[in-house]
């Protein structure tokens, strides 16, 4: 039996589904967080931003080409 007279599973069905690690959450904010987050990776697509997705593209191609041949002369 617990100290205040409680046994462990009554006071775990008494807590909150949010209260984790000790810290309270509030569901809304994390609705709303989820949310935006997913809205955000809905616009990183192609056909909706082609030139940005393109110049992203260029890039990483361009430091993967350079860190290649690094690779290659330094063997």
């Amino acid at each position: 039996m617990a100290e205040n007279g409680k046994s462990c599973d009554q006071r775990r069905v008494a807590m909150n589904k949010e209260h984790h690690n000790g810290n309270f959450t509030d569901p809304s904010s994390v609705n709303e967080k989820k949310r935006r987050e997913r809205e955000e990776r809905q616009n990183i697509v192609l056909w909706r931003q082609p030139l940005i997705t393109l110049q992203y593209f260029s890039l990483e191609i361009l430091v993967i080409l350079k860190e290649w041949t690094s690779n290659m002369c330094n063997v």
